[in-house]
Protein backbone atom coordinates (compact mmCIF):
# COMPACT_ATOMS: atom_id res chain seq x y z
CA UNK A 1 0.00 0.00 0.00
CA UNK A 2 2.88 2.60 1.08
CA UNK A 3 4.50 1.93 -2.62
CA UNK A 4 1.25 2.29 -4.54
CA UNK A 5 0.90 5.35 -2.56
CA UNK A 6 4.50 6.62 -3.11
CA UNK A 7 3.89 5.92 -6.74
CA UNK A 8 0.64 8.55 -6.79
CA UNK A 9 3.49 11.30 -5.22
CA UNK A 10 5.62 10.58 -7.93
CA UNK A 11 2.54 10.60 -10.37
CA UNK A 12 1.28 14.17 -9.04
CA UNK A 13 5.15 15.46 -8.96
CA UNK A 14 5.27 14.82 -12.60
CA UNK A 15 2.07 15.93 -13.83
CA UNK A 16 3.11 19.58 -12.50
CA UNK A 17 6.07 19.58 -14.33
CA UNK A 18 4.56 18.23 -17.55
CA UNK A 19 2.36 20.70 -17.10
CA UNK A 20 4.47 23.65 -16.53
CA UNK A 21 6.45 23.19 -19.69
CA UNK A 22 3.53 24.21 -21.23
CA UNK A 23 2.85 27.45 -19.18
CA UNK A 24 6.95 28.30 -18.69
CA UNK A 25 6.88 29.32 -22.28
CA UNK A 26 3.93 31.96 -21.60
CA UNK A 27 4.17 33.14 -17.90
CA UNK A 28 8.49 32.38 -17.36
CA UNK A 29 9.95 29.10 -16.41
CA UNK A 30 10.83 30.42 -12.92
CA UNK A 31 7.27 32.61 -13.01
CA UNK A 32 4.96 31.61 -9.78
CA UNK A 33 2.42 32.26 -12.41
CA UNK A 34 3.71 29.54 -14.58
CA UNK A 35 4.41 26.78 -11.63
CA UNK A 36 0.37 28.15 -10.26
CA UNK A 37 -1.11 27.68 -13.38
CA UNK A 38 0.52 24.02 -13.64
CA UNK A 39 -1.64 23.64 -10.51
CA UNK A 40 -4.99 24.81 -11.43
CA UNK A 41 -4.90 22.69 -14.83
CA UNK A 42 -3.91 19.68 -12.88
CA UNK A 43 -7.19 20.54 -10.55
CA UNK A 44 -9.01 20.84 -14.35
CA UNK A 45 -8.03 17.45 -15.87
CA UNK A 46 -8.66 15.60 -12.45
CA UNK A 47 -12.23 17.25 -12.37
CA UNK A 48 -12.98 16.73 -15.65
CA UNK A 49 -11.49 12.65 -15.44
CA UNK A 50 -14.22 13.09 -12.32
CA UNK A 51 -17.11 14.33 -14.47
CA UNK A 52 -19.38 11.43 -14.88
CA UNK A 53 -19.28 10.34 -10.97
CA UNK A 54 -20.43 14.38 -9.78
CA UNK A 55 -23.41 14.24 -12.66
CA UNK A 56 -23.97 10.59 -10.77
CA UNK A 57 -23.48 12.83 -7.39
CA UNK A 58 -26.39 15.17 -7.81
CA UNK A 59 -28.93 13.00 -9.82
CA UNK A 60 -28.33 11.15 -6.60
CA UNK A 61 -28.87 13.80 -4.05
CA UNK A 62 -31.83 14.44 -6.15
CA UNK A 63 -33.41 10.70 -6.08
CA UNK A 64 -32.73 10.46 -2.43
CA UNK A 65 -34.53 14.20 -1.73
CA UNK A 66 -37.42 11.84 -3.65
CA UNK A 67 -37.72 9.12 -1.41
CA UNK A 68 -37.56 11.15 1.99
CA UNK A 69 -41.01 11.25 2.41
CA UNK A 70 -41.32 7.03 1.74
CA UNK A 71 -37.95 6.38 4.09
CA UNK A 72 -40.39 8.45 7.46
CA UNK A 73 -43.20 5.96 6.41
CA UNK A 74 -41.22 2.83 6.40
CA UNK A 75 -39.27 4.20 9.84
CA UNK A 76 -42.77 4.25 11.38
CA UNK A 77 -44.10 1.13 9.82
CA UNK A 78 -40.93 -1.13 10.97
CA UNK A 79 -39.79 0.84 13.88
CA UNK A 80 -39.25 -2.30 15.99
CA UNK A 81 -37.75 -4.42 12.74
CA UNK A 82 -34.11 -3.51 11.82
CA UNK A 83 -33.87 -6.17 9.21
CA UNK A 84 -37.18 -5.86 7.74
CA UNK A 85 -36.45 -1.74 7.21
CA UNK A 86 -33.05 -2.38 5.62
CA UNK A 87 -34.84 -4.84 3.37
CA UNK A 88 -37.50 -2.23 2.55
CA UNK A 89 -35.41 0.59 2.07
CA UNK A 90 -32.98 -1.24 -0.48
CA UNK A 91 -36.18 -1.78 -2.46
CA UNK A 92 -37.17 1.99 -2.14
CA UNK A 93 -33.59 3.02 -3.05
CA UNK A 94 -33.64 0.51 -5.73
CA UNK A 95 -37.32 1.74 -7.04
CA UNK A 96 -36.19 5.44 -6.75
CA UNK A 97 -32.70 4.68 -8.67
CA UNK A 98 -30.79 5.98 -5.69
CA UNK A 99 -27.46 4.83 -3.87
CA UNK A 100 -26.53 6.00 -1.01
CA UNK A 101 -23.05 5.65 -1.07
CA UNK A 102 -22.75 6.96 -4.77
CA UNK A 103 -22.87 10.60 -4.03
CA UNK A 104 -19.57 10.18 -1.57
CA UNK A 105 -17.41 8.72 -4.67
CA UNK A 106 -16.46 12.14 -6.29
CA UNK A 107 -15.00 13.57 -2.82
CA UNK A 108 -13.35 10.24 -2.09
CA UNK A 109 -11.56 9.99 -5.00
CA UNK A 110 -10.07 13.46 -4.66
CA UNK A 111 -9.34 13.17 -1.09
CA UNK A 112 -6.46 10.80 -1.94
CA UNK A 113 -5.39 13.40 -4.59
CA UNK A 114 -5.71 16.70 -2.10
CA UNK A 115 -3.02 14.43 0.35
CA UNK A 116 -0.84 13.68 -2.29
CA UNK A 117 -0.07 16.92 -3.34
CA UNK A 118 -0.21 18.07 0.20
CA UNK A 119 2.58 15.44 0.74
CA UNK A 120 4.67 16.45 -2.84
CA UNK A 121 5.01 19.74 -1.20
CA UNK A 122 5.41 18.89 2.39
CA UNK A 123 8.23 16.38 1.12
CA UNK A 124 9.77 18.39 -1.92
CA UNK A 125 10.05 21.83 0.71
CA UNK A 126 13.89 22.16 1.78
CA UNK A 127 14.32 20.60 4.85
CA UNK A 128 16.93 21.82 7.78
CA UNK A 129 20.42 20.43 7.71
CA UNK A 130 22.90 19.38 10.30
CA UNK A 131 25.01 22.89 10.14
CA UNK A 132 21.94 24.80 10.63
CA UNK A 133 20.83 25.85 6.83
CA UNK A 134 18.01 24.34 4.28
CA UNK A 135 18.49 22.30 1.52
CA UNK A 136 17.09 19.86 -0.57
CA UNK A 137 18.07 16.52 0.73
CA UNK A 138 19.40 13.71 -1.81
CA UNK A 139 17.34 10.91 -0.94
CA UNK A 140 13.68 12.99 -1.31
CA UNK A 141 15.20 14.07 -5.25
CA UNK A 142 15.72 10.64 -5.67
CA UNK A 143 12.34 9.34 -4.47
CA UNK A 144 10.73 11.58 -7.08
CA UNK A 145 13.45 11.31 -9.43
CA UNK A 146 13.45 15.01 -10.25
CA UNK A 147 16.44 17.05 -10.10
CA UNK A 148 17.26 19.72 -7.45
CA UNK A 149 17.07 23.00 -10.03
CA UNK A 150 13.61 21.95 -11.19
CA UNK A 151 12.11 21.63 -6.99
CA UNK A 152 13.99 24.72 -6.00
CA UNK A 153 12.24 26.31 -9.00
CA UNK A 154 8.83 25.13 -8.23
CA UNK A 155 9.01 25.47 -4.44
CA UNK A 156 10.56 28.96 -4.62
CA UNK A 157 8.30 30.44 -7.68
CA UNK A 158 6.64 33.03 -5.79
CA UNK A 159 3.12 34.66 -6.01
CA UNK A 160 3.01 38.44 -4.85
CA UNK A 161 6.45 37.63 -3.33
CA UNK A 162 5.20 34.80 -1.44
CA UNK A 163 6.61 31.07 -2.51
CA UNK A 164 4.70 28.34 -3.78
CA UNK A 165 6.12 25.95 -1.20
CA UNK A 166 6.03 28.42 2.21
CA UNK A 167 2.88 29.07 4.12
CA UNK A 168 1.37 31.12 6.65
CA UNK A 169 3.39 29.58 9.69
CA UNK A 170 6.86 29.02 7.50
CA UNK A 171 9.82 30.17 9.67
CA UNK A 172 11.48 32.95 8.92
CA UNK A 173 15.07 30.73 7.54
CA UNK A 174 13.11 28.82 5.21
CA UNK A 175 11.19 31.94 3.45
CA UNK A 176 14.78 33.40 3.22
CA UNK A 177 16.22 30.00 1.58
CA UNK A 178 13.16 30.28 -0.54
CA UNK A 179 13.76 33.76 -1.11
CA UNK A 180 10.25 34.87 -0.03
CA UNK A 181 8.63 37.69 2.28
CA UNK A 182 7.17 36.84 5.60
CA UNK A 183 5.00 39.46 5.08
CA UNK A 184 3.86 38.41 1.69
CA UNK A 185 3.72 34.32 2.56
CA UNK A 186 1.05 35.39 5.51
CA UNK A 187 -1.35 37.98 2.96
CA UNK A 188 -1.63 35.81 0.33
CA UNK A 189 -2.19 32.65 2.57
CA UNK A 190 -4.64 34.19 4.16
CA UNK A 191 -6.52 35.52 1.05
CA UNK A 192 -6.65 31.82 -0.06
CA UNK A 193 -7.41 30.59 2.79
CA UNK A 194 -10.89 32.66 2.77
CA UNK A 195 -11.08 32.35 -0.46
CA UNK A 196 -11.01 28.29 0.34
CA UNK A 197 -13.59 29.16 2.99
CA UNK A 198 -15.75 31.03 1.04
CA UNK A 199 -16.03 28.78 -2.05
CA UNK A 200 -16.55 25.73 0.47
CA UNK A 201 -19.79 27.46 1.26
CA UNK A 202 -20.88 28.52 -1.65
CA UNK A 203 -20.52 25.23 -3.43
CA UNK A 204 -22.08 23.76 -0.45
CA UNK A 205 -25.18 25.31 -0.48
CA UNK A 206 -25.16 25.15 -4.45
CA UNK A 207 -25.31 21.58 -3.69
CA UNK A 208 -28.05 21.17 -1.02
CA UNK A 209 -30.37 23.89 -2.72
CA UNK A 210 -34.45 23.30 -1.44
CA UNK A 211 -35.35 20.37 -0.04
CA UNK A 212 -39.22 20.50 0.66
CA UNK A 213 -39.10 16.80 2.12
CA UNK A 214 -36.52 17.53 4.87
CA UNK A 215 -37.78 17.99 8.27
CA UNK A 216 -36.49 20.26 10.91
CA UNK A 217 -33.66 17.93 12.24
CA UNK A 218 -32.07 17.35 9.17
CA UNK A 219 -32.14 20.49 8.01
CA UNK A 220 -30.26 21.68 11.06
CA UNK A 221 -28.09 19.36 10.52
CA UNK A 222 -27.27 20.06 7.04
CA UNK A 223 -27.05 24.02 8.42
CA UNK A 224 -24.33 22.96 10.99
CA UNK A 225 -22.42 21.19 8.22
CA UNK A 226 -22.58 24.25 5.65
CA UNK A 227 -21.07 26.15 8.53
CA UNK A 228 -18.88 24.11 9.93
CA UNK A 229 -17.19 22.35 6.77
CA UNK A 230 -15.68 26.08 5.76
CA UNK A 231 -14.36 27.04 9.39
CA UNK A 232 -12.56 24.13 9.39
CA UNK A 233 -11.00 23.96 6.15
CA UNK A 234 -9.83 27.99 6.95
CA UNK A 235 -8.49 26.17 9.62
CA UNK A 236 -6.94 23.42 7.89
CA UNK A 237 -5.69 25.64 5.35
CA UNK A 238 -2.93 27.52 8.47
CA UNK A 239 -1.02 24.33 8.10
CA UNK A 240 -0.23 23.73 4.53
CA UNK A 241 1.77 25.59 1.50
CA UNK A 242 0.34 27.94 -0.59
CA UNK A 243 0.15 25.20 -3.38
CA UNK A 244 -2.31 23.24 -1.85
CA UNK A 245 -4.66 26.19 -1.10
CA UNK A 246 -4.73 26.94 -5.10
CA UNK A 247 -5.26 23.63 -5.93
CA UNK A 248 -8.46 23.30 -3.24
CA UNK A 249 -9.48 26.84 -4.37
CA UNK A 250 -9.40 26.35 -7.71
CA UNK A 251 -11.12 22.68 -7.13
CA UNK A 252 -14.22 24.49 -5.37
CA UNK A 253 -14.24 27.73 -8.16
CA UNK A 254 -14.34 24.15 -11.03
CA UNK A 255 -17.08 22.70 -9.02
CA UNK A 256 -19.50 25.51 -8.60
CA UNK A 257 -19.31 25.96 -12.48
CA UNK A 258 -19.44 21.87 -13.05
CA UNK A 259 -22.87 22.61 -10.66
CA UNK A 260 -24.66 25.38 -12.29
CA UNK A 261 -23.66 23.49 -15.57
CA UNK A 262 -25.12 20.01 -14.60
CA UNK A 263 -28.60 21.31 -12.70
CA UNK A 264 -29.05 23.55 -15.65
CA UNK A 265 -29.44 20.72 -17.63
CA UNK A 266 -30.85 18.44 -15.08
CA UNK A 267 -33.48 21.22 -14.88
CA UNK A 268 -35.55 21.87 -11.78
CA UNK A 269 -35.07 19.34 -9.03
CA UNK A 270 -38.73 18.50 -9.07
CA UNK A 271 -38.35 17.74 -12.58
CA UNK A 272 -35.53 15.74 -12.17
CA UNK A 273 -36.86 13.81 -9.65
CA UNK A 274 -40.19 13.04 -11.49
CA UNK A 275 -38.20 11.69 -14.43
CA UNK A 276 -35.74 9.86 -12.25
CA UNK A 277 -39.79 8.29 -10.98
CA UNK A 278 -40.44 7.89 -14.22
CA UNK A 279 -37.60 5.89 -15.77
CA UNK A 280 -37.86 3.52 -12.35
CA UNK A 281 -41.68 2.59 -13.25
CA UNK A 282 -41.00 2.15 -17.03
CA UNK A 283 -38.15 -0.51 -15.67
CA UNK A 284 -40.35 -2.48 -13.27
CA UNK A 285 -43.18 -2.61 -16.10
CA UNK A 286 -41.06 -3.19 -19.03
CA UNK A 287 -39.08 -5.97 -16.78
CA UNK A 288 -42.68 -8.40 -15.58
CA UNK A 289 -41.32 -11.93 -13.40
CA UNK A 290 -40.62 -14.64 -16.53
CA UNK A 291 -42.20 -17.15 -14.51
CA UNK A 292 -46.09 -15.42 -14.81
CA UNK A 293 -45.28 -14.65 -18.36
CA UNK A 294 -44.61 -18.58 -19.05
CA UNK A 295 -47.90 -19.20 -17.63
CA UNK A 296 -49.75 -16.33 -19.21
CA UNK A 297 -48.45 -18.04 -22.59
CA UNK A 298 -49.71 -21.21 -21.95
CA UNK A 299 -52.35 -20.40 -20.29
CA UNK A 300 -53.31 -18.56 -23.62
CA UNK A 301 -52.32 -21.24 -25.34
CA UNK A 302 -54.57 -23.90 -24.10
CA UNK A 303 -57.88 -22.51 -25.68
CA UNK A 304 -56.10 -21.90 -28.93
CA UNK A 305 -55.72 -25.65 -28.64
CA UNK A 306 -59.25 -26.41 -27.48
CA UNK A 307 -60.59 -23.82 -30.01
CA UNK A 308 -58.32 -25.22 -32.92
CA UNK A 309 -59.57 -29.21 -32.29
CA UNK A 310 -63.13 -28.13 -32.30
CA UNK A 311 -62.69 -26.18 -35.61
CA UNK A 312 -62.85 -29.52 -37.48
CA UNK A 313 -65.79 -30.88 -35.81
CA UNK A 314 -68.01 -27.80 -36.73
CA UNK A 315 -66.40 -27.71 -40.30
CA UNK A 316 -67.07 -31.61 -40.85
CA UNK A 317 -70.48 -30.59 -39.62
CA UNK A 318 -71.30 -28.08 -41.61
CA UNK A 319 -69.96 -29.83 -44.86
CA UNK A 320 -72.95 -32.70 -43.96
CA UNK A 321 -75.62 -31.06 -43.73
CA UNK A 322 -75.02 -29.66 -47.51
CA UNK A 323 -75.30 -33.17 -48.67
CA UNK A 324 -78.15 -34.31 -46.12
CA UNK A 325 -80.59 -31.44 -47.88
CA UNK A 326 -79.52 -32.52 -51.02
CA UNK A 327 -80.05 -36.10 -50.42
CA UNK A 328 -83.69 -34.98 -48.94
CA UNK A 329 -84.16 -32.65 -52.08
CA UNK A 330 -83.96 -35.93 -54.46
CA UNK A 331 -86.01 -38.08 -52.58
CA UNK A 332 -88.48 -35.16 -52.69
CA UNK A 333 -88.33 -34.71 -56.33
CA UNK A 334 -87.77 -38.73 -56.80
CA UNK A 335 -91.28 -38.76 -54.96
CA UNK A 336 -92.44 -36.30 -57.29
CA UNK A 337 -91.64 -38.03 -60.28
CA UNK A 338 -92.91 -41.19 -58.82
CA UNK A 339 -96.51 -39.79 -58.74
CA UNK A 340 -96.45 -38.21 -62.04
Amino acid sequence: MGELFNGLLRLIAHAIVTLHDLTGPVFGEHSGLSWAFAIVLLTICIRLLMYPLFVKQIKTQRAMTASQPKIKELQAKHKGDKETLNVEMMKLYKEHNANPFAGCLPVLLQMPIFIALYQVLNQLAPKVQSGGGYDYPQKTLDKFDLSRETVNSFMSAKIFDAPIGAGFKSPARLLEFLGGSAGAAKVVAVTLIVGMALTTFLTSKQMMGRNPNMDSSQATQQKVLLYLMPVLLGVFGFQVAIGVLVYWTTTNLFSMAQQAVVIRHLGPPEQALAAEKAKAAAKTKAAPPAPRAAGKQAANAQPAEAAGQAAPKTTTGAAKRPATKGKNRGGKGQRRGGRH
